[in-house]
């Protein structure tokens, strides 16, 4: 374990101090991180001042070499980037150019990206599967509507394979959400080119992400000519859409 020291000031009472972080942790060689950062453990705090309890966010790396082909998540707190590269020691150590590594805003969306690679699922797959599951929610009540869905895990329910969400409108926990897995596998196949768009350094992999990918799909189709003789660079000089 990688430790070093960081300055934080309390939210409420501003009070300034300096406490050690871990900066990174490897759950290949140090297993028991791994419960540490799931529960928070790793990141909590303590004020001097007035006692505050809090988590203290600062750049972290979570590394798991194995499990499912191995995988690495770098949490930025309210990072604005949609891809990083990692500086420093750690970056020589960690090369995954096949291999998922993944950009996170906080705590939570770090522990939902862990869930996700340890039951072997795609976290792309995983966020159309939560917007096609919103948008087909959506002639339901509206105050009953969740606007955030979070994988929590994959488990066999009265003998079916089921995805289990937690469902949460504006910030408040709604209950869970359980869905066939055979509709992941139908994200799969629903996604089509998506999948081939290349991904560099750490990525944010989000709700934004797949929104992004779908637009430019829909873009894509209706730019496309469908003439068999010009292709899709209309150079039959007609602006075609495709049907």
């Amino acid at each position: 374990m990688i430790t070093d020291e960081d300055e934080v000031i309390c939210p409420e009472c501003e009070h300034e101090q300096t406490i050690t972080i871990c900066p990174a942790v490897n759950v290949t060689t140090d297993p028991d991180m791994r419960e540490k950062v799931l529960t928070g453990e790793l990141f909590l705090f303590t004020c001097d001042n007035c006692g505050f309890a809090g988590f203290a966010g600062y750049p972290f790396v979570y590394e798991d070499k194995e499990r499912n082909g191995g995988f690495l998540i770098y949490l930025e707190p309210d990072c604005e980037d949609r891809e990083v590269g990692i500086d420093g020691d750690i970056a020589d150590q960690v090369i995954y150019r096949e291999k998922p590594m993944r950009l996170v805003p906080d705590i939570n969306s770090l522990k939902e990206k862990i869930f996700i690679f340890e039951a072997g699922l795609d976290d792309r797959v995983i966020e159309l599967f939560k917007v096609l599951t919103l948008t087909k929610m959506q002639d339901d009540d509206p105050e009953k509507i969740p606007d955030e869905l979070r994988f929590t895990k994959l488990d066999v329910v009265d003998g079916e394979e089921k995805i289990l969400f937690a469902a949460f409108r504006e910030e408040a926990f709604l209950g869970s959400l359980e869905m066939p897995y055979a509709l992941y596998q139908s994200c799969v196949v629903t996604g089509g080119p998506i999948w081939d768009v290349p991904i560099t350094e750490c990525a944010a992999i989000d709700h934004q992400w797949i929104m992004d990918r779908i637009k430019a799909e829909k873009e894509t189709d209706e730019d496309s000519c469908g003439c068999e003789h010009c292709g899709d660079d209309h150079v039959c000089g007609e602006h075609h859409k495709k049907t």
